[in-house]
C-alpha cells in the first residue's frame, strides 16, 4: 500500500496545528539543553588540558590551534545533517513519508562517506599542519597528537550528527538530548583518566580538580577521551533510531541511493559546510595575525572560542527547534504560523544573548576561572572577552536569518551571509587595523563590526525573501488550482 496515501489517515503532524509558542518551547528546550552539554563537550578538554601545566600555556595553545580543523570536520558533519534535516522535515509537512525516508538514509550513507575521506586525511593532515605553523616542538607534538585521533575517529561524531538531525526533523528533540548528556558526562569522566598521570596533584588554588592516578597521555588523552565519549552518544543514537517507531522507515532492504536526494541534501548542507568552514579559516588566519603581534596570544582566541559556546550554543539550540517549525509550515504553505516562528525565534535568541552578553562584560574573571591562562594573559583575555561580546546582540538576529534561509531551502543566501559575517569583513579589517594599531584589541574589535554591517544588510533580504518565497508559493497553488 502507498506510504503517500496512508500520511491521510495518520495524525496530524504537531508542527502544523500546535500553537507556535507552545510548539518553539517544546521542541526548542530540549535541543537548548543539548547544545548547552555539547558546550561542556567543547569545553571539557581546554578545561582539563589548561591544567597540565600552569606554568606555560602550550598544551591550551596546541589545542586552539588544532581547532581549525576540529572546525572544519564538525562543519562538514552539521551541513549534511542539517541538509538531511531541512529536506526530511519539508517532505514530511508535504506528507511524503516515503521521500522523506529515502532522504534520511541517504543523508546516514553521506555522512559515512565523508568520513571515510577525513579517515584517509587524519594520516597526512596534522603532521603537515603542525609543521606549516612553525611552533615550538613540543606544541607541535601536542597538536599531532590531538589531531590525529580527533580525526581518524571521527566516524562517530558524523553518523551521530546525521542521526540526530534526522530525529529533531520528526520533532524528536529528547533523544538528542540525551544522547548529548550521555557524551558529555563520559567525557568529563574519562579526560582526567587519559590526561593526567599517576602521582598528579591539582592542588593550586585555580584548579578545581586533584588526581593522584590516571593513565598520563597528556593531550592525546584527551582527544582519545573525547572520541570514546563521542562513540558511546553515537551508539545511543543509533539503537533508537532502529529500534523505535518513527515516521522514518529506516529499512535499508532495497535502497537506492538517488542523485536528487543527494542534491536536495547538498542544497542547504553544502552552505552549511562553507559557512562553518569558514569560521575555521577565520580562526586560523586571525592567529597569524596575533602571533605577529603576540607571539603565544592564539591561546586567548582559542579560550573565548570555547566560553562563547556557553551562549551560542543555546541559540544555536533554539534554532534547531524553530527550524522544523518553519521548514514545516513553510512546506505547507502557512504563512502565518511561518511568521510567528520567526518572530519568537528572533525574540527569544536575543534574550540569551543579552545574559550572555552581560556576563561576559561584567564577569569575565569568573568565566576565565574555568580555562586559566599562564602571566599576564589571563587579562589580557579579560580585555578580549569585553571587546567581542560586544558583537553578541546583533549576532543573535543574524543567526535567526541564517536559519530561516536554511528552512525555507535558501542555502545559498544563508552561505553568503555567513561569508560575510565570518571572512568577507572580519578578516580584511583584523588585517589592517592590526598593522595600523599592532595590538590584540584591533583584533577583537572586527568581532563587532563584522555582525553589525551582516544584520544591516541581510535582515532587509531576508523580509523580503520569505515575502516572495510564500507569493510564489501561493502563484503555484492558484495555477495548479485551475487545471
Amino acid at each position: 500500500m502507498n506510504n503517500e496515501v496512508n500520511m491521510a489517515d495518520r495524525p496530524e503532524n504537531k508542527m502544523g496545528t500546535k500553537p507556535i509558542g507552545k510548539l518553539l518551547f517544546f521542541m526548542s528546550i530540549p535541543a537548548i539543553f543539548s547544545m548547552l552539554i555539547q558546550s561542556i563537550y567543547n569545553v571539557v578538554d581546554s578545561m582539563y588540558v589548561a591544567r597540565i601545566n600552569l606554568e606555560d600555556n602550550n598544551a591550551i595553545n596546541a589545542l586552539s590551534l588544532a581547532f581549525p580543523i576540529q572546525m572544519l570536520m564538525m562543519a562538514i558533519a552539521l551541513g549534511i545533517g542539517v541538509g538531511t534535516n531541512s529536506a526530511v522535515a519539508r517532505r514530511l509537512g508535504a506528507k511524503k513519508r516515503q521521500e522523506a525516508s529515502n532522504i534520511a538514509k541517504t543523508g546516514l550513507i553521506l555522512a559515512l562517506g565523508a568520513y571515510l575521506v577525513v579517515f584517509a586525511l587524519g594520516w597526512i593532515v596534522p603532521q603537515a599542519m603542525a609543521h606549516f605553523l612553525e611552533k615550538d616542538p613540543i606544541v607541535e607534538q601536542m597538536i599531532v597528537d590531538y589531531l590525529s585521533v580527533a580525526m581518524i575517529f571521527s566516524g562517530f561524531i558524523f553518523v551521530e550528527m546525521c542521526a540526530t538531525k534526522i530525529l529533531q526533523a520528526t520533532g524528536n528533540m529528547i533523544v538528542p538530548m540525551i544522547a548529548q548528556l550521555i557524551g558529555a558526562i563520559t567525557n568529563i569522566i574519562l579526560d582526567p583518566i587519559f590526561i593526567f598521570g599517576k602521582g598528579t596533584s591539582l592542588g593550586n588554588p585555580q584548579n578545581f580538580f586533584s588526581f593522584s592516578w590516571g593513565l598520563g597521555m597528556g593531550v592525546r588523552g584527551a582527544a582519545i577521551a573525547t572520541v570514546i565519549a563521542q562513540g558511546v552518544a553515537m551508539v545511543f543514537v543509533l539503537l533508537i533510531l532502529f529500534l523505535n517507531e518513527h515516521e522514518i522507515d529506516f529499512s535499508f532492504k532495497k535502497h537506492a541511493v538517488k542523485k536528487q536526494d543527494i542534491k536536495e541534501i547538498l542544497k542547504v548542507g553544502f552552505p552549511v559546510m562553507v559557512m562553518n568552514s569558514i569560521g575555521s579559516l577565520t580562526i586560523f588566519l586571525l592567529n597569524t595575525f596575533i602571533n605577529r603581534i603576540d607571539d603565544g596570544g592564539e591561546g586567548i582566541l582559542g579560550v573565548y572560542i570555547k566560553l562563547q559556546s556557553f551562549v551560542f550554543m543555546p541559540v544555536f539550540g533554539l534554532s534547531q527547534g524553530a527550524m522544523p517549525i518553519m521548514g514545516y509550515n513553510y512546506g505547507a504553505n502557512n504563512k502565518e504560523r511561518f511568521q510567528r516562528a520567526l518572530k519568537l525565534t528572533a525574540i527569544s535568541s536575543l534574550s540569551i544573548i543579552t545574559v550572555g552578553f552581560l556576563i561576559f562584560q561584567f564577569l569575565p574573571h569568573i568565566l576565565l576561572i574555568i580555562i586559566p591562562l599562564a602571566g599576564p594573559y589571563n587579562d589580557l583575555a579579560k580585555i578580549a572577552l569585553r571587546i567581542i561580546s560586544i558583537s553578541f546582540l546583533p549576532a543573535a538576529l543574524n543567526i535567526t536569518v541564517s536559519v530561516m534561509f536554511q528552512a525555507i531551502g535558501q542555502g545559498f543566501k544563508s552561505m553568503m551571509m555567513s561569508l560575510l559575517r565570518q571572512l568577507v569583513i572580519i578578516v580584511p579589517f583584523a588585517y589592517v587595523l592590526s598593522l595600523i594599531f599592532p595590538n590584540l584589541s584591533s583584533i577583537w574589535i572586527c568581532y563587532p563590526i563584522s555582525e553589525f554591517f551582516a544584520l544591516l544588510i541581510f535582515v532587509p533580504i531576508g523580509l523580503k525573501t520569505v515575502k516572495k518565497a510564500f507569493e510564489n508559493r501561493a502563484a503555484a497553488e492558484n495555477l495548479a488550482y485551475l487545471y
